[in-house]
């Protein structure tokens, strides 16, 4: 059975792979353009020294050549691009652009890939006064450790996206890494053991400045307790729920408690 699964593993990861690497269909999705366009500017993501990565392009260019294809829902899907891409970059530990503008442009040029990407550095590029670059509204969140082992007691954080889960950098089935900012360490104490290793996230919301909860677990349970109450975090749901100060989370049986400044 373990051989099994392990060979419908790499049956995926071939399937993901091919996917990326090789042209996309005619009649590709909007969902699966904008897939493939991340995957595309994650490759542009250049290593600095010291462990760091820099985005050096503030400008991106999306050309669709597509027969026929709807270009209201390619605009519609197509504004999840700066999002999308900026939590990409958060996961990796990327510096960012402060600014960045995304521009999609849709014809039915036949002949031409399905899907190109350029990348620009533009020095015109600033950021809008209406919408502040992610982050900019981003309290300080104080992540203190309650119940369980983690590599520090306290986490202090500004980014607009923080991974929480069991070892640094976890690798799921596919080969694909993920680096946590809060660390839960591999010890058999009754909590820490429970945290799975992509359990739950913090995400800034850009539009109102306040850090939403997401449960990344499938089986672990992740709980918000509020003056008393318990809140159960429904896995994998999109909306996720909206964090205060003095909020304490439950991840298994580990605990953290909130602080936002």
């Amino acid at each position: 059975m373990t051989a099994r699964l392990w060979d419908m593993g790499r049956e995926l990861h071939s399937r993901v792979k091919s996917f990326f690497d090789g042209p996309l269909e005619a009649g590709a999705s909007p969902l699966e353009l904008l897939q493939a366009a991340l995957e595309l500017l994650e490759r542009k993501v250049q290593p600095a020294g010291r462990g760091t990565r820099v985005f050096p392009y503030n400008r991106i260019l999306v050309r669709i050549s597509q027969p026929g294809a709807d270009g209201d829902a390619v605009a519609a899907v197509f504004q999840q691009l700066e999002p999308r891409l900026r939590e990409r970059l958060t996961e990796l530990r990327c510096e960012q652009p402060a600014a960045l503008r995304t521009e999609v442009e849709v014809t039915g040029d036949e002949g031409q890939p399905v899907l190109a990407v350029e990348c620009i550095k533009d020095a015109t590029v600033a950021p809008s006064p209406a919408r502040p670059a992610a982050g900019a509204l981003a309290s300080s969140v104080a992540v203190t450790i309650v119940k369980g082992e983690c590599e520090q007691s306290e986490y202090v954080f500004t980014e607009p996206m923080i991974a929480i889960g069991r070892t640094a950098d976890p690798v799921d089935a596919l080969g694909n890494v993920r680096r946590n900012h809060v660390v839960f360490l591999e010890t058999r104490d009754g909590f820490s053991e429970t945290v799975a290793r992509a359990h739950a996230r913090l995400q800034l919301d850009s539009e109102t400045g306040a850090y939403h909860l997401f449960n990344e677990a499938s089986s672990n349970p992740t709980v918000l307790l509020r003056g008393g109450r318990s809140i159960r975090v429904p896995p994998r749901d999109p909306r996720g729920l909206r964090v205060q100060s003095g909020d304490e989370v439950q991840l298994g049986r580990a605990l953290i408690r909130l602080t936002i400044g």
